[in-house]
């Protein structure tokens, strides 16, 4: 009988405006469970809303026929291994409204995580239920986002910043990168890649710092798949788009390559040199900063990149620029094959070192060695002999064949 009374008293509320609290443009209720029973414990409704980078709120209300006297809620965010565990709590009772407040500014969730929660309620007589586990998307609800979605990719941009032609061009370059770097890599798409294009440098800085990470021109989280770059709706944003796009979506499908386990043992220099090498339009600064530094002997060791890039930008700037250029050697050098054995030998485990030389059966070294050479420009006559060497090469040949013939012929 006190069930049917809860019910109905739900049904009535639910019915009459203003006696539910509604929701703030910046707050998001993603996910509601209503109606659920396990023996003598009754679920009327489970949900989590959010402000970004502020606080993510769960709430419950459920009744028991015993006294309901524990509550715990469990939470994971997508991309990590470690579940959070609360016990929750509330006044005792037939009917509970119970909540938690997580708070992100002490602990923050990875930006545009999935986050799955659920909960376990226990009465007086000792039934325990647990409830089904539901998702929510912790998306920066600071902003309204436009999409546009095909072939597993989703882009997303800020809306009012934007129209749709923005989004189909985002797209386009998202679709045929996609294809270029699965076709190196022989790689399979993942289920779903989200690309969130913010309108300013500024508000993917402040995105970025407040939910703990650093800042970059684009990020890339590969174990959530999603990228997130910085591309204002100004005339010649195609161009971003062909540089950054394609870079942070190299990160997603090396990741998708190698499988999580393989991805921590790829060095930085491959990382990210395959994803400045796949930029559909290089970025010309690259070239002087990479020139300035071989004529002034500046050059980064090759083994200095094998880690995480330095915090200064200058020299960040730099390894991005000579592991763009190693790349590229060793795709001329090696084809796309030499890549994928580089991949696969470095997601078994070995070593900076150890990777190069088996996959490539030269040492690090030697690979750097040979790479600074291909940095060296040629002379003019030096081109000149490269393209006359080999008829060069013939008429020397004839001449030791001549000589000897005409030494003879004079002899007689």
């Amino acid at each position: 009988m006190m069930r049917s009374s809860v019910v109905l008293l739900i049904a009535i509320l639910t019915l009459i405006p203003g006696v539910l609290p509604s929701r703030s443009l910046y707050e998001s209720v993603c996910a509601c469970q209503t109606a659920t029973a396990v023996e003598d414990i009754t679920v009327f409704e489970s949900k989590a809303s959010h402000n970004f980078a502020q606080q993510v709120t769960f709430t419950l209300r459920a009744a028991s026929e015993a006294e309901i006297t524990q509550i715990y809620l469990f939470f994971q965010a997508s991309g990590s291994e470690r579940v959070e565990s609360v016990r929750v709590s509330f006044e005792p009772g037939h009917e509970i409204n119970a909540s938690h407040v997580h708070e992100l500014r002490d602990s923050p969730l990875p930006p545009f995580a999935t986050v799955t929660f659920w909960w376990q309620i226990g009465n007086a007589t000792g039934e325990s239920l647990a409830t089904e586990h539901q998702q929510f998307q912790y998306t920066d609800n600071r902003f309204r986002w436009e999409e546009l979605s095909a072939n597993g990719i989703t882009v997303h941009w800020i809306q009012g910043h934007g129209d749709p032609a923005f989004g189909q061009a985002a797209l386009d370059v998202a679709k045929a990168s996609a294809e270029e770097i699965i076709a190196e890599l022989q790689a399979q798409m993942p289920d779903a890649v989200d690309i969130y294009i913010y309108d300013a440098e500024h508000n993917l800085d402040a995105a970025m710092v407040l939910t703990g990470r650093d800042w970059v021109s684009g990020q890339a989280h590969p174990e959530l798949g999603v990228a997130v770059v910085a591309i204002p709706f100004v005339e010649g944003y195609t161009s971003r788009m062909k540089r950054y796009i394609p870079h942070e979506l190299t990160h997603l499908l090396v990741y998708r390559a190698v499988q999580p386990a393989g991805y921590r043992y790829i060095p930085e220099w491959l990382d990210e040199g395959l994803a400045t090498a796949n930029e559909r339009l290089p970025t010309p600064e690259y070239a002087v900063a990479l020139e300035d530094a071989r004529a002034q002997d500046q050059l980064l060791p090759l083994e200095n990149l094998c880690v995480a890039f330095s915090p200064n930008s200058h020299t960040a700037f730099l390894a991005y620029a000579q592991s763009g250029s190693l790349v590229q050697y060793i795709r001329e050098r090696y084809g796309a094959r030499g890549i994928r054995v580089l991949l696969a030998t470095y997601a078994d485990g070995a070593s900076c070192a150890g990777g190069v030389q088996e996959a490539l059966d030269i040492s690090l070294s030697g690979l750097e060695t040979a790479w600074r050479a291909s940095l060296e420009p040629q002379a003019p006559w030096r081109a000149w002999v490269s393209q006359i060497g080999v008829w060069v090469g013939l008429w020397l040949l004839s001449l030791l064949v001549a000589v000897p013939m005409i030494g003879r012929l004079r002899r007689r």
